[in-house]
């Protein structure tokens, strides 16, 4: 039975996650040896499918349970799968006997996890005073900061709203970016940390705020603090915020993304923190259950009629991206609370996805485009996610426009992502934001961008590689901009990454070599004048 059970995950979810320890609480008790020893194992298939590979491969292990995460590569004919090292020697041998060649990520995952968190503690050391330092993975206590700091930096151009409250109680922030007008005004949203995990998702939002202030180079900060923003100095930064607002959410998850950062086993959460009292009747999928719960809501135990033995029902949390109203409950989405793909109660249940989604509406028909960041795989995907065989009315805007940013994003870094829709490139998923901002919200530019990496490290990218990804996707974002702006008729014009301080316009080369040139002839004068 056991060996059915994975055998159809691994069928249902050919290209999703199975993650570890199936979505439920990690026990303090199990918080040392937890990820211990855990194998990443990538096996080229070739021809063979991953679930033609499964029906071979787990009826002769001796306990496919053991079997952590398998996931077919979009793009490629390889698969990924995460194993026990109880299972380890069998599994290669039965990856020889099919003749299945293989390499392996990492043979102990909990080193793995341990070594990325180190990496980013490291960087601690190389903070400076009074600056937020984008090259590192930041807690929520020192994201919201640097917002406020921010606004109160630049009170003409940035203000912290507040969007929505998580189950738990905190507040939910985005930054709203932009020159105040009487008239209205269109709008950009863009939000990251739905899912727990993906770090690189809030780093890279945070990164895109900070460029629109610090654009030019930090080398003028000291001489020239009026003069640092983009704003005024970078004529199509300039444009965007005076024709556009943006509004930048880094952490819509924010009980899960705090939980990710409380231990290092629970570095890959991904879900939010929500539980209920109804568990036992949510895992049925039934709300008519006569199933009997004992324990408190965070150690709660579960007998059903249809079940011979109580069953331990301690799982936090909901998939904020299955939880939407874009045909929730279907594929790609479960009912039962363990899972990590769990949808919730009903759509729109969780109170972050609640709060979002009322407080786009009320600016419905301004928000032109909706940008939700996640990890990994370096996809730009429109809808739908939900049908794989439903396609936009608008579907020549979407590619033009994914062609163009994808474009935007090779053009720094020579990184390729892949673009169409969700269940092209990825997997089928209902309930996901996008489906609903371009269904309900009438947003036709929705897109969900998954970043780096490809397979490699996951959600586990390390901090040197933070401002790379943040860098070559900083000017797909401003093509989204101008997209906005201009309309379908809009045409590619290249705009550099971050930092680079020139635009591909002569007003923006001049300002910037002109500033340049005088911060070098003061910093010299400056050094000689006592002599």
């Amino acid at each position: 039975m056991a060996a059915l059970n994975v055998l159809l995950c691994l069928s249902v979810f050919v290209s999703g996650w199975l993650t570890f320890s199936c979505g439920q609480r990690v026990l303090d008790e199990d918080l040392d040896n937890a990820y211990r020893g855990i194998l990443k194992i990538r096996t080229q298939l070739g021809n063979t499918t991953l679930a033609a590979l499964a029906q071979f491969i787990l009826p002769k292990i001796s306990d496919p349970t053991q079997i952590l995460e398998a996931v077919a590569i979009p793009g490629t004919e390889d698969a990924l799968a995460t194993i026990k090292p109880s299972i380890e020697d069998e599994f290669k041998a039965l990856l020889r006997e099919y003749g299945v060649s293989y390499d392996v990520y990492t043979d102990d995952y909990r080193e793995m996890i341990e070594k990325h968190l180190r990496e980013n503690l490291r960087l601690v050391e190389d903070d400076k005073a009074g600056e937020f330092n984008f090259a590192r993975y930041h807690p929520y206590d020192e994201i919201l900061q640097y917002l406020k700091d921010t606004a109160e930096k630049y009170p003409n151009l940035a203000t912290v709203v507040n969007v929505a409250h998580t189950f738990e109680g905190r507040r939910i922030v985005a930054v709203k970016i932009g020159v105040a007008k009487n008239t209205p005004k269109r709008a950009v949203w863009m939000d990251a940390g739905v899912h727990a995990r993906e770090w690189i998702a809030p780093a890279t939002a945070l990164y895109f705020i900070q460029q629109i202030f610090m654009g030019l180079t930090r080398y003028l900060y000291f001489l020239f603090p009026q003069l640092v923003t983009r704003y005024g100095h970078d004529q199509t930064v300039t444009d965007l915020l005076e024709k556009l607002d943006w509004y930048i959410l880094p952490v819509m998850n924010v009980d899960g993304y705090i939980y990710s950062w409380s231990h290092p086993a629970r570095r890959l959460w991904r879900k939010s923190t929500a539980f209920y009292n109804s568990m036992c009747e949510d895992r049925n999928s039934d709300t008519t259950s006569s199933c009997t719960c004992t324990g408190d809501d965070l150690d709660r135990n579960c007998t059903c009629p249809d079940t011979t033995t109580v069953q331990n029902c301690t799982c936090l949390g909901v998939d904020l991206n299955r939880n939407w109203d874009a045909e929730w409950g279907g594929p790609g989405a479960s009912p039962d609370p363990c899972s990590d793909i769990y949808h919730g109660r009903s759509p729109m249940s969780e109170p972050e996805v609640k709060g979002v989604s009322e407080f786009i509406l009320q600016r419905r028909g301004a928000i032109q485009a909706y940008l939700s960041l996640h990890s990994y795989g370096q996809l730009w995907m429109y809808p739908y996610g939900y049908n794989a065989t439903k396609t936009p009315t608008d579907i020549k805007e979407h590619v033009k426009l994914s062609e163009i940013a994808t474009a935007a994003i090779r053009r720094v870094n020579g990184k390729q992502y892949r673009h169409g829709r969700a269940t092209d490139v990825l997997f089928e998923a209902a309930g996901c934001s996008d489906d609903w901002a371009y269904d309900k919200a009438g947003i036709v530019h929705s897109y969900t961008i998954e970043l780096r990496d490809t397979w490699e490290y996951g959600f586990l990218l390390p901090p040197d590689q933070i401002l790379p990804t943040a860098q070559e996707v900083f000017p797909a974002f401003i093509q989204v901009g101008l997209y906005v702006w201009d309309g379908p008729n809009y045409e590619y014009v290249p705009y550099p990454t971050s930092g680079a301080g020139t635009t591909g316009r002569l007003l923006d080369s001049a300002v910037y070599i002109w500033l340049l040139a005088m911060s070098l002839m003061m910093r010299i004068f400056a050094l000689v004048a006592p002599y």
